[in-house]
């Protein structure tokens, strides 16, 4: 009986969080899935019927699909080379600061705590073309007006503004984080050895690191795929399409058009993009994935063990 009673007592915790992941998440996608096998379409008064794989075959044809696909890929690879080093040298800087790192970092942490709408609005602000501060100050230095949000060749630009000032505090904190878990044994090592800091940084931080760096990117590239509320509230999907991405293409198939149907078959596609994504992520974890520095090899052939070998 007391056997019966340890055993039920962890599924009793656990069970008001997995009734709750089933009722807004496992069920919600079930539906999903299985709407974009039919024909389901608010705005038509049709029997509801299996169609199979039409929908996804549809995608194939859509230019405004791959538009939003590429779109978000592109955006996804900008958010990670541009945030990700970035992030990093203020996490370093930060590991540096023997007093007020962690109350600086609680500061940095501001733009990520605000709700995306209402930072979108202050930006909307800051990027008035007659009377936002950007402008104001672009002009006193002589470098013209930017049409910023209302212009195909800066709408993209403008995004990528916004998210890195919301977002790159997140990865800050994250690297910052992983870097006072690292083994104090290490680096003391690797300044013994005679190593000058970025020395160190490259051939014993960045190493130790690397698993907390693939998680920050894998968690901004889910976002990046959900990003919506951004793009609704800065552009709206314009000028024309030169913002519609993935999520808003969408919402715009499932809110606008009522096609419950084909929005699943988007949603689909997109966690099937999300989920290898990740995975190719992933795998760059395992040891020999990223090829080693001639250092790295060196010290290989001498039988010292390479960086992300030092017992954690």
């Amino acid at each position: 009986m007391r056997t019966e009673r340890r055993f039920l007592y962890p599924w009793g915790l656990l069970l008001p969080a997995l009734v709750l992941l089933l009722a807004l998440s496992i069920v919600p996608l079930i539906y999903l899935l299985v709407a974009s096998f039919t024909n389901y379409q608010l705005l038509i008064a049709a029997p509801l019927r299996f169609v199979g794989l039409a929908n996804y075959a549809q995608l194939i044809h859509d230019a405004l699909f791959w538009h939003g696909l590429l779109l978000t890929l592109e955006f996804a690879l900008e958010v990670v080379v541009v945030e990700l080093p970035v992030a990093l040298l203020v996490a370093l800087a930060l590991f540096k600061m023997h007093r007020h790192a962690h109350t600086v970092a609680t500061l940095l942490l501001i733009p990520t705590i605000i709700s995306p709408m209402v930072a979108s609005f202050q930006w909307i602000q800051l990027f008035n073309y007659q009377f936002g501060p950007v402008n104001y100050l672009l002009a006193r230095l002589h470098l013209g007006h930017p049409l910023w949000t209302a212009s195909p060749v800066t709408a993209m630009p403008s995004l990528l503004i916004v998210d890195f000032w919301e977002w790159t505090p997140f990865m800050i904190l994250l690297l910052f984080a992983g870097l006072q878990s690292l083994p104090r044994s290490a680096l003391e090592a690797a300044r013994v050895d005679g190593s000058t800091y970025w020395q160190s940084v490259r051939n014993v931080v960045i190493p130790l690191l690397r698993p907390v760096i693939l998680v920050a990117v894998i968690l901004r590239l889910v976002s990046v795929f959900k990003l919506f509320d951004t793009v609704y509230a800065v552009t709206g999907g314009g000028p024309g399409v030169a913002t519609e991405n993935l999520a808003f293409y969408m919402y715009q198939q499932a809110f606008q058009y009522f096609n419950i149907s084909y929005s699943g078959a988007l949603a689909m596609v997109e966690i099937v993009a999300v989920s290898l994504l990740a995975a190719g992520v992933l795998r760059l974890d395992r040891p020999g994935a990223l090829p080693q520095t001639g250092r790295a090899r060196r010290r290989a052939a001498r039988g010292v063990p390479a960086a992300h070998g030092v017992p954690r």
